[in-house]
C-alpha cells in the first residue's frame, strides 16, 4: 500500500495540473477553466470560475463545493471516470512508455485540499510565472552543480544499456549524487518560490529528484540546456522519468536538426535516442508517442525521417499519426524496418531500440 501511495504521489508531482487541464480540452485563461459543470453557474459560467494552482496542483471552483482536488480528481470529473480509469487515462496521455498503473487499488488516498478561499488578487499574481530567463538561469545553475556520470551509480546503468562514456560527455549527462548538498544549494542561491515555479522544488520545499538522479539535459543548438529530463535508475520506482514543469521546448537532441540533407532517426525516449547517438546515428528523441507536436515539423526542414518508435500497438499508432504528420508537410518519413524481410533483423513485438542493440534492463 506504501508503495502504491508513493507511486501515485510521484505520478501528481511529474504533471503539470494546466497541461492536465488543456489535454481533456478546457480552455486556460490566466490559470482559470470554466467548471465541468458549467450548468451549475449563472450564464453557463461564462466567466471561468475554476482556479488551478500550478504550484500545488490543485483546482477549485469557488461556486461548486464538490469541483476541487488535484490532477487525478479533474480527469475524474472531466471525463466522469473512476479513479483507476483516470490514473490509466493519465498514464496513457503523458507516461505511454511506463508500464500499466491499473494495479493501483480504488482505495489509494486522493488529495483533495482545497485552495485558500481568501486568497487575495495579489496573492495570485504574486505566483504568475516566472521569465524564461530566469527559468534558464535556475536550470543552468542546477545542472552546473551537478557531477558527470562517470564513477556513479548511472555509469553502471548507462552501460548495462550499452550506452557508453562518449556518449555520456557529448550529451552531458549528469548525476544527483548528493541530493542534500544539491538542495541546500539551490536554496542558498534562489527564493524557494522561483525553484518551485520551475518545478524543481515540491510544494513542501524538497527538491523532486530524490529517486530520479540521472538528469539528461535538452541542449540548444549552442549547447545551452533549456530544459531536463530525470530518470530513476532503480527498476522499482514509478514513474520512471519525472519531466521539468512547462512545455517541452524542442526535441532530444536538437543539434542534428541542421536543415542539411541527410537521415534522422527519431526516436521514443531518450534512452533509445542515446542508444542511437552512441552508435553513430543522427538521432533525435520525443518523451512518448504522443508528445510530438506540430510545431516541431518545420526543424525537420530537408531531413528524411526514420520513425523508431517502440514495437507495441502505442508505438505502431504512434508511427502512423507522425508519417501523417510529416508526409502533410512533404517531408519523406518511413518507420525502420520497412521492406526488411530478415525476422532477425527486424525488433520483437513490445521491443524498444535499447533492447534490440542489447541494451539489459
Amino acid at each position: 500500500m506504501v508503495k502504491e501511495r508513493n507511486e501515485i504521489e510521484s505520478l501528481k508531482e511529474a504533471l503539470s495540473i494546466t497541461a492536465v487541464a488543456t489535454r481533456l480540452g478546457h480552455t486556460v485563461v490566466r490559470g482559470k477553466i470554466r467548471c465541468p459543470f458549467a450548468r451549475r453557474h449563472a450564464h453557463g459560467d461564462r466567466t471561468p470560475s475554476v482556479s488551478l494552482s500550478e504550484e500545488k496542483g490543485l483546482f477549485n471552483c469557488w461556486v461548486c463545493q464538490d469541483v476541487r482536488g488535484d490532477v487525478i480528481r479533474l480527469v475524474e470529473i472531466s471525463k466522469d471516470y473512476t479513479f483507476p480509469q483516470a490514473l490509466e487515462w493519465l498514464r496513457e496521455e503523458f507516461f505511454p512508455w511506463q508500464t500499466s498503473l491499473s494495479k493501483i487499488p480504488r482505495e489509494a488516498p486522493l488529495s483533495t485540499k482545497p485552495l485558500n478561499a481568501n486568497l487575495s488578487i495579489a496573492a495570485k499574481e504574486k505566483v504568475s510565472e516566472i521569465s524564461e530567463q530566469e527559468r534558464h538561469q535556475i536550470v543552468l545553475a542546477f545542472l552546473q552543480i551537478l557531477p558527470p556520470v562517470e564513477n556513479t551509480p548511472a555509469a553502471i546503468w548507462l552501460s548495462r544499456r550499452r550506452i557508453f562514456k562518449k556518449t555520456w560527455q557529448k550529451m552531458r549527462l549528469r548525476y544527483i549524487a548528493d541530493y542534500d548538498q544539491v538542495n541546500k544549494a539551490l536554496l542558498e542561491k534562489f527564493d524557494l518560490e522561483k525553484l518551485q515555479k520551475v518545478g524543481l522544488f515540491n510544494d513542501k520545499g524538497h527538491l523532486r529528484y530524490y529517486k530520479h538522479p540521472l538528469i539528461f539535459p535538452y541542449l540548444d543548438d549552442s549547447i545551452n540546456p533549456r530544459y531536463f529530463q530525470a530518470r530513476a535508475i532503480d527498476n522499482t520506482i514509478q514513474p520512471k522519468e519525472l519531466n521539468l514543469k512547462g512545455t517541452v521546448p524542442f526535441p532530444y537532441n536538437k543539434v542534428v536538426l541542421d536543415t542539411k540533407p541527410g537521415w534522422v532517426y527519431l526516436c521514443e525516449g531518450v534512452v533509445d535516442t542515446l542508444t542511437l547517438v552512441d552508435r553513430r546515428f543522427n538521432a533525435v528523441g520525443i518523451p512518448g508517442v504522443k508528445a510530438f507536436k506540430k510545431e516541431w515539423i518545420g526543424l525537420f526542414k530537408n531531413k528524411k525521417v526514420v520513425l523508431c518508435l517502440d514495437q507495441d500497438e502505442a508505438g505502431r499508432i504512434g508511427t502512423q499519426v507522425i508519417t501523417d504528420l510529416f508526409s502533410g508537410a512533404g517531408i519523406e518519413c518511413v518507420p525502420l524496418g520497412e521492406g526488411v524481410t530478415v525476422k532477425s533483423f527486424r525488433m520483437s513485438e513490445g521491443q524498444d531500440i535499447n533492447d534490440w542493440f542489447g541494451g539489459k534492463k
